[in-house]
């Protein structure tokens, strides 16, 4: 079938396509009957308007200069174990926010816990303010917006909402930034290289930390085989007992807790262990690690669900695509160049 079009849908009412174009815009030039024929067609061929193209002509004719084009929603939605927006969060809303400013978009903030809305509450809002794009701000796959009506909206997700409705996804390239990581602490003379993270945290992105470093460890043969530790929560104890049986020379986790746990132990960051953190946005004490470019995240989140409103895409995708950030290095006092004598620990 052809793509419903201004001409198309003049050509089946018999009329110009500056009349349909009038029509659709709500121009109170246009008949009330041409104009309920006109919307009918255009509804029945699948024609969806382009609203940014209207928004920016009707600036054009009037000879204004602002660059105002249209309003986004960025909404929140928490989990039992992160139930409030976190520093990182904050991040993520403020890179979305400048950039959809620069390209001429009001972004509004929303958060389930918050709010106390459900998925309707949230459309009537949405509706009320003229959102045409909504960005999804996930903590851990959630089913509270289930019911949202999708169709409605340009939508995208940062991080790992839900399976089904599957949206177009924003989030860190988790796979290949451990990989590139592992290789520079192998590089740096680390050869025993422990992995710690717990079960809930590996799982809510389908085990990209854990496949990455089991697979380098695998194939590089150059970090040691210690057994990965992955609890459903880890405890002092649990996380001790396994860094004696083990004595690796350097651990990577993601709770900055260890390092207290580590010195408590009696031993020394870094003259006897090395620490190496896969989530540098959080911490509550300095370490080497991964930043996971949350400002970025909301950044080219903000220009996925842009480019799909002047595209006049909405709902949910026939082939829903993630784009991915990579995480970058930070230094830190917990590492050193040459790692621990064998034995030391």
């Amino acid at each position: 079938m052809a793509k419903p079009s201004l001409h198309a849908i003049a050509a089946a009412c018999d009329v110009s396509t500056a009349t349909v174009s009038r029509a659709l815009s709500g121009h109170p030039a246009v008949h009330r009957e041409t104009r309920r024929q006109i919307v009918a067609t255009a509804r029945k061929q699948g024609y969806i308007r382009n609203e940014l193209i209207g928004k920016l002509m009707s600036h054009v004719r009037a000879g204004h200069t602002q660059r105002f084009l249209g309003n986004l929603a960025i909404i929140h939605i928490p989990s039992e174990p992160q139930p409030r927006l976190l520093a990182a969060h904050r991040c993520i809303i403020a890179g979305a926010a400048a950039r959809a400013k620069e390209l001429g978009f009001q972004l509004d903030e929303f958060s389930v816990s918050r709010d106390g809305l459900g998925p309707e509450g949230y459309a009537r809002v949405l509706r009320a303010r003229g959102v045409q794009g909504v960005i999804f701000l996930y903590t851990e796959p959630s089913p509270l917006m289930t019911g949202f009506p999708w169709s409605e909206f340009a939508c995208v997700e940062i991080d790992y909402g839900r399976v089904e409705p599957e949206l177009h996804t924003v989030c860190i390239d988790h796979f290949l930034t451990l990989t590139l990581a592992l290789t520079r602490l192998q590089a740096m003379g680390y050869r025993r290289i422990g992995f710690f993270v717990e079960r809930r945290r590996d799982r809510r992105i389908s085990h990209k930390w854990s496949a990455a470093f089991a697979s380098f460890q695998r194939h590089s043969g150059a970090i040691g085989t210690i057994p990965l530790l992955i609890p459903e929560r880890l405890t002092e104890r649990e996380f001790l007992d396994w860094r004696q049986r083990h004595r690796p020379d350097l651990v990577v986790g993601h709770m900055d807790e260890a390092l207290v746990w580590l010195q408590r132990a009696g031993l020394k960051v870094p003259e006897d262990i090395g620490c190496f953190s896969l989530n540098c946005n959080n911490l509550r004490r300095p370490c080497a690690g991964l930043d996971l470019q949350m400002e970025l995240q909301g950044l080219v989140a903000a220009e996925a669900i842009i480019s799909q409103i002047q595209r006049g895409e909405r709902g949910l995708p026939a082939h829903p695509q993630t784009l991915m950030v990579r995480g970058s290095w930070v230094d830190g006092p917990t590492l050193r160049a040459t790692p621990p004598a064998a034995g030391k620990a």
